[in-house]
C-alpha cells in the first residue's frame, strides 16, 4: 500500500504569503489565518490517523511473520509426520524379520529335543535290551570295564549336548521375544508421537484462518483511516481556500482591512430605486414607525461610490451593529434620545452632521428621499483602521453539503406591517419584491441576495420616541436561512451585544452560500415560506 503523504496545495502557499505583511517599520510580520485553529486540529487529525496506519502496518507486520513462523513450524511438523512414517514402516518390517527369525529358532529347538526325548525312550520306555545293558554295566562298572565306559561317555555326551542345544534355543527364543516386545513398544511410541504431530499441525493450520482475517480487519483499518485523511485533507484545503476569500460574503478575494460601515437607508415606496444596495455585503430590514422599513447597507469587502438615500437613525441601531467591533455609522440625522444612545454606544459617528462634505443631494429627487454618500469617502478618515471585523455569518465552500435539516424552498413572504416583501428563489438568488413591484436597484438590476435570513425577534417601544418601535436583537429566537434553493430553519444566538448573533440547527452552524445577505428582523408569525 503506497505510504501517506502530506500534500502541499498551491494555494496553501499563497495563503503561506497571504499572512505574511509588512509591518510598519517595513519588517515582514506574521499574521494569524483566519481559519488557523480549525486547520491545525484537522492536521492534528491527519497526524493520528497517520499513526494509526504506522501502528497497523506493524501490527500486519507482526501478523505475517507469525504466518511465516507457522509456516515453518507446519513444515517441521510435516518432516516429523514423515519421519516417524519411516520409523514405522522399518519398525514393521523389523518386526516382520524377528518374527520369521523366532519361527526358524522355534523349529531349531525340534532336532535336540526330538534326541534327548530318543534317547529317553529308547533307554527307558522302549526297553531297548542293548542300551539297557548299556546302562546298567554303566552303574556297576569297574576300572577294567572300559567298553562299557565309552557306552556310557557316549550316552552322556549326547544327552548333555541336546540339552545344550535345547538351552541355547530356548535362550534365543527368549532374546527374540525380547526384541519382539521392545519392537512393538517402539511403534507404540512413534504411533503416538505422530498422532501429537499431527494434532500440533492441525492446531497450527487451524490458527492460520484467524491470524489472516486479523490482517484483513487491519487492513480495513488502514483503508478507512487513508480515506479519513483523504476528507482531513479536502477539509484542509477548504479552509485554505476559504482563509483567501472575503469574510463577508465567502467570495473569492483577499480580504479589505478596514472597519464595517453600516448605512442607514430609507425603504418607501417614493425612495424607489436606491442605489448602493447590490453592492452591501449585508443588508438588515428593520420596521420604523407606521409599519415602513428602514434599511442597514453594511459594507466592508466592497465600495460603492453613491448609497442613499440615507436617512434619519433609530434607537434599535446600535445593538443591531455594535458586534462588528466599533462600525462606522452613516446616518442623516437623529433625536435628542437616539443620538445620545450613538454616542454611548462603540459606534463611529460616519454620519451627515460629522461628515457633510461626504454627503449630497440628487436635485432630480424630492428631499428627503434624495441624499447620498460614497463609502470610499467615509472611509478615508478611518485609515488606520486596519482589522477585519467580526463577520455575521460564516459560508460554505466549494462543494460543501448544505446543512442535514435543509428543506427545498421556492420563497419566502414577510409582512412587515404596511411593507409587505417577498423573495422568490430564480436558480442563483432569492429576487425580492417589494409590495407589488419587482425590487431594482438605481442601475435597474433586480435586487436577488445569495441567502435571506428571516429572523425572529421581539420590537419593544423606543424610549427616544413611544411611537416608534426598537428591534430587540439580543437574546435568542427562531431563525429561517434560506440559501440554494432551499431553507434550513434553526435558532439565532445572541447572548451581548459585542459579537454578531450565531445561527444554529440541531446544534450545527449554518453556513451560507457565499454572496451577499439581506436579514428581515420579523416578529413573530409574520412570514411564510413555500416548498
Amino acid at each position: 500500500m503506497p505510504r501517506i503523504r502530506r500534500r502541499r496545495s498551491a494555494l496553501a502557499t499563497i495563503l503561506v504569503g497571504a499572512i505574511v505583511v509588512l509591518g510598519a517599520a517595513g519588517t515582514l510580520v506574521a499574521v494569524a489565518g483566519p481559519y488557523d485553529v480549525e486547520i491545525a486540529a484537522l492536521r492534528d487529525g491527519i497526524d493520528d490517523q497517520q499513526s494509526t496506519i504506522a501502528g497497523r502496518r506493524s501490527h500486519i507486520a507482526e501478523l505475517e511473520s507469525r504466518l511465516s513462523t507457522l509456516d515453518e513450524e507446519v513444515a517441521d511438523t510435516d518432516g516429523l509426520i514423515g519421519d516417524d512414517d519411516r520409523e514405522l514402516r522399518l519398525l514393521s518390517i523389523r518386526i516382520e524379520l524377528t518374527a520369521d527369525r523366532f519361527v526358524k529358532v522355534l523349529a531349531s529347538r525340534e532336532a535336540p529335543s526330538s534326541l534327548h526325548r530318543t534317547m529317553a525312550v529308547d533307554a527307558y520306555v522302549i526297553n531297548d535290551e542293548r542300551m539297557n545293558d548299556v546302562l546298567t554295566q554303566s552303574a556297576q562298572l569297574t576300572s577294567t570295564a572300559l567298553e562299557g565306559v565309552r557306552h556310557r561317555m557316549l550316552y552322556d555326551s549326547v544327552i548333555r549336548e541336546a540339552q545344550r542345544r535345547i538351552d541355547l534355543v530356548d535362550a534365543a527364543m527368549r532374546l527374540t521375544a525380547r526384541e519382539v516386545v521392545t519392537l512393538r513398544s517402539l511403534v507404540a511410541e512413534a504411533a503416538d508421537r505422530q498422532d501429537g504431530a499431527r494434532e500440533a499441525r492441525d492446531q497450527l493450520i487451524g490458527s492460520q484462518p484467524a491470524i489472516q482475517a486479523e490482517i484483513a480487519v487491519t487492513r480495513t483499518v488502514i483503508a478507512e483511516a487513508e480515506a479519513t485523511i483523504t476528507g482531513l485533507e479536502a477539509e484542509i484545503l477548504a479552509f485554505e481556500r476559504m482563509a483567501v476569500t472575503r469574510r463577508w460574503t465567502g467570495i473569492q478575494g483577499a480580504d479589505a482591512g478596514r472597519p464595517a460601515l453600516a448605512v442607514k437607508i430609507d425603504n418607501v415606496t417614493r425612495a424607489h430605486p436606491q442605489a448602493g444596495l447590490n453592492q452591501a455585503d449585508v443588508v438588515y430590514e428593520e420596521i420604523v414607525e407606521g409599519g415602513v422599513t428602514r434599511l442597514v447597507a453594511v459594507f466592508q469587502s466592497t465600495s460603492a461610490n453613491v448609497v442613499g438615500p440615507v436617512r434619519s437613525a433609530r434607537t434599535s441601531d446600535p445593538p443591531l451593529l455594535e458586534g462588528f467591533d466599533r462600525p462606522l455609522f452613516a446616518y442623516s440625522g437623529a433625536n435628542r434620545g437616539t443620538r445620545d444612545q450613538l454616542r454611548a454606544s462603540p459606534l463611529v459617528d460616519a454620519g451627515y452632521d460629522a461628515h457633510d462634505q461626504d454627503y449630497w443631494r440628487d436635485r432630480k429627487r424630492r428631499a428627503p428621499h434624495n441624499l447620498y454618500t460614497d463609502t470610499d469617502r467615509l472611509w478615508a478618515h478611518h485609515t488606520d483602521r486596519t482589522d477585519v471585523p467580526p463577520a455575521p455569518f460564516v459560508y460554505r465552500y466549494p462543494g460543501q453539503e448544505l446543512h442535514r435539516s435543509a428543506e427545498k424552498a421556492a420563497g419566502v413572504s414577510v409582512d412587515f406591517g404596511l411593507t409587505e416583501v417577498d423573495y422568490a428563489w430564480n436558480g442563483s438568488g432569492w429576487a425580492r419584491t417589494h409590495g407589488d413591484r419587482a425590487h431594482n436597484d438605481a442601475d435597474g438590476v433586480r435586487v436577488a441576495p445569495a441567502n435571506v435570513v428571516v429572523q425572529f425577534i421581539r420590537y419593544g417601544r423606543s424610549l427616544a420616541d413611544l411611537r416608534s418601535p426598537e428591534a430587540i436583537s439580543i437574546g435568542t429566537g427562531d431563525a429561517w436561512i434560506f440559501t440554494d434553493g432551499h431553507v434550513i430553519r434553526g435558532q439565532w444566538h445572541r447572548p451581548d451585544a459585542s459579537m454578531p448573533a450565531t445561527f444554529t440547527a440541531d446544534g450545527e452552524v449554518i453556513r451560507l452560500a457565499p454572496g451577499r445577505t439581506w436579514v428581515a428582523l420579523a416578529k413573530k408569525d409574520t412570514a411564510i415560506w413555500r416548498d
